[in-house]
């Protein structure tokens, strides 16, 4: 076959163009479930105040206005200070409350504490996720349950 016939620079850049717009863009909308994938990644990757911005930008309703509320400290402690290492996140249960409303049901695990003293933490939650100008945002997030492993024994002395 003769590509020759094919070959013509501004097709080639045209096409080459669509491809990487498409591959850089942000997604207009995703689904719940990226949404609350994405929180928690940012939850444990802040190295600085500042990018609480990109937590509140997944938030909305009371969850935001509480996050909105804490003081740099407060964020800085829950954050930054408490040593924290994530170790998996399951989604248990995706179900449809209607067009606008996702409940999330999802178990979080994760090592914290100093080295001496670490405890592997896992915690079953509720998370309710609203479209809200045709972006998926989480509105509230309950506790349901939470069980701390402690993985260095205890000694008596």
């Amino acid at each position: 076959m003769n590509f020759r016939k094919f070959w013509k620079p501004s097709l080639v850049l045209a096409v080459l163009g669509m491809v990487l717009w498409g591959c850089s863009r942000t997604p207009v909308d995703s689904s719940p479930a990226k949404v609350l994938e994405s929180y928690i990644k940012i939850s444990f990757s802040i190295s600085d105040v500042r990018d609480r911005k990109q937590m509140e930008a997944l938030l909305t309703g009371d969850t935001l206005s509480r996050l909105l509320a804490w003081s740099d400290e407060q964020f800085s402690k829950a954050f930054l200070e408490a040593p924290k290492k994530f170790l998996g996140l399951k989604i248990l249960e995706n179900r449809k409350v209607s067009d606008q409303e996702v409940a999330l049901t999802y178990e979080l695990s994760f090592e914290e504490g100093p080295k001496d003293n670490l405890a592997q933490v896992t915690q079953k939650k509720l998370c309710s996720v609203i479209r809200v100008d045709g972006l998926w945002k989480i509105k509230e997030v309950r506790s349901v349950r939470e069980s701390i492993e402690y993985l260095k024994e205890f000694t008596l002395p």
